[in-house]
């Protein structure tokens, strides 16, 4: 992420995650979150503490920005971010750490991107929705609060993943 572009289209899925979170409600079953891509742009590169920094500072910069709890988006946010590189390791591919800096479907496939991107979800969203549901709703509206919004999510976040296709 040193090129302006890449700064640009970083700063600009966060604005859309604002507007997302303020103005697209598809229910009380399904919440959007693109912060998991943003996790997933981060340089690979970056050292653990600033990557964790970054999280946080994407997750309560939403919160305040937007109508959420504060702390609730950072909280789920640091979770997300704190195992991504594990995960890049044992999912994408171990070689390719050297040779990426920033890892794009293009250059990783796609099933390879879509199961690490599915994994950051995942891990986002059942912090997110326990924290915010966990002593109001039932175990199966938050189960399937999770699955619903975990679906979405990913399909959101790999369709605004392609036109990061390469670095060209």
């Amino acid at each position: 992420m040193k090129r302006p572009a890449d700064i640009f289209y970083f700063v600009l899925l966060f604005l859309l995650q604002l507007v997302i979170s303020d103005y697209v409600h598809l229910g009380p079953w399904i919440c959007l979150n693109l912060i998991p891509l943003l996790i997933l742009l981060i340089p690979l590169s970056y050292r653990p503490h600033a990557v964790l920094l970054i999280a946080f500072g994407l997750g309560l910069g939403l919160d305040l920005l937007s109508d959420g709890v504060p702390g609730l988006n950072a909280f789920a946010a640091v979770l997300a971010a704190a195992p991504r590189k594990f995960f890049y390791r044992t999912m994408v591919n171990a070689d390719r750490q050297d040779k990426t800096e920033v890892p794009l479907m293009g250059e990783v496939g796609l099933v390879k991107y879509l199961k690490y991107l599915a994994v950051l979800t995942a891990i986002y969203l059942v912090a997110y929705v326990l924290v915010d549901c966990i002593s109001f709703r039932p175990a199966g509206f938050i189960a399937l609060k999770v699955i619903a919004s975990w679906l979405a999510s990913t399909a959101l976040c790999l369709l605004l993943a392609l036109p990061l296709q390469s670095r060209n």
